[in-house]
């Protein structure tokens, strides 16, 4: 992919390239990045690319920044040839960059976390996925899956592909394992999206054979060989709920995010498995309850998710 100075420099600016955080500076978070993004927009520069050539004094002067920040701004940007490394050694396994200023970047990220979505992020597979309609299913690993909620998630998977809907899961054990193998089985697209291990979670066969046969993707905000921890699944949560039309939590030990999910509007539809006990703060917060699943459900839910998407169509149209 090649990528224009904008993207170049979001690259350098919020991209780890080292999965222990062994960095010559600490990459800018998604706010600190808006701010100096914003900064650019205002300079007479207009835009973050054009800054790659510009020195310490430079971007205080032009930025507004103070020398500590300007260094590290400078540090971050003067980091090409690390990045190029990085780069072609993610290339090997499938995996690209992606940054905002990319033709392919989801717009459902722009559109559900504004100002908060991610600068950028890494991406192997079908490219279009992400931004089709699509249905997540959540769930934690270390949760027996009972064989009603297993029932549910198969009725859930076939439906969703029935109606045209992808597959969105968090990769995990348990449930989201176990709806990939029915996308692969049924037929369907699946999108995995990582709270970290993306190089390991790729080296699995079926994900393998799904990239493959261009029925999948996989995106993670972490670099590929950072470990999985619970802060990378929280973020992970934001860009899953916010690309899913609906989003069906079977368990969760209620420190992923899906409580700020439902409070900030990230994903229209929220539903949660109500045999699971440690779902009911959830549901108390308002997401749907459900229990078993028909084919009928199925068609009666996703009327829901065909008027949302409508009305989302309309009002972006209109602008």
């Amino acid at each position: 992919m090649g990528h224009t100075d904008d993207a170049y420099a979001a690259m350098l600016l919020t991209m780890a390239l080292s999965p222990n955080k062994e960095e010559y500076a600490r990459p800018m978070s998604t706010a600190e990045f808006r701010r100096f993004e914003a900064a650019a927009r205002q300079s007479q520069f207009r835009s973050i690319g054009r800054l790659l050539d510009m020195d310490i004094s430079g971007l205080m002067i032009h930025l507004g920044l103070g020398e500590e920040e300007a260094y590290r701004a400078f540090t971050l940007m003067h980091r090409g040839v690390q990045l190029s490394y990085a780069l072609e050694g993610f290339a090997a396994d499938g995996i690209e960059a992606l940054t905002q200023y990319d033709a392919d970047y989801p717009e459902r990220l722009r559109r559900k976390l504004g100002e908060a979505a991610p600068p950028a992020l890494y991406r192997c597979g079908n490219a279009d996925l992400p931004g089709k309609p699509a249905v997540a299913i959540v769930g934690i690993s270390g949760v027996k899956t009972t064989p009603q909620a297993r029932a549910a998630v198969e009725t859930l998977v076939r439906g969703a592909i029935a109606h045209g809907y992808g597959v969105i899961t968090g990769g995990e054990p348990g449930v989201a394992r176990m709806a990939a193998g029915l996308v692969g089985e049924l037929g369907g697209c699946l999108v995995d999206i990582l709270g970290g291990g993306m190089r390991e979670h790729l080296k699995d066969a079926a994900i393998s054979k799904l990239i493959g046969e261009g029925r999948a993707a996989v995106l993670s905000l972490e670099h590929p060989d950072a470990m999985f921890t619970v802060s990378h699944a929280i973020a992970r949560n934001r860009l899953l709920f916010s690309l899913a039309d609906a989003a069906f939590v079977f368990n969760t030990d209620g420190r992923r995010g899906e409580v700020e999910a439902l409070q900030k509007g990230a994903c229209d539809w929220i539903y949660a498995w109500e045999p699971f006990a440690g779902n009911q703060p959830l549901i108390a917060r308002g997401a749907v309850p459900f229990s078993d699943l028909s084919d009928g459900d199925i068609d009666a839910m996703s009327r829901h998710w065909t008027s949302s998407q409508s009305q989302q169509l309309d009002m972006f149209d209109m602008l």
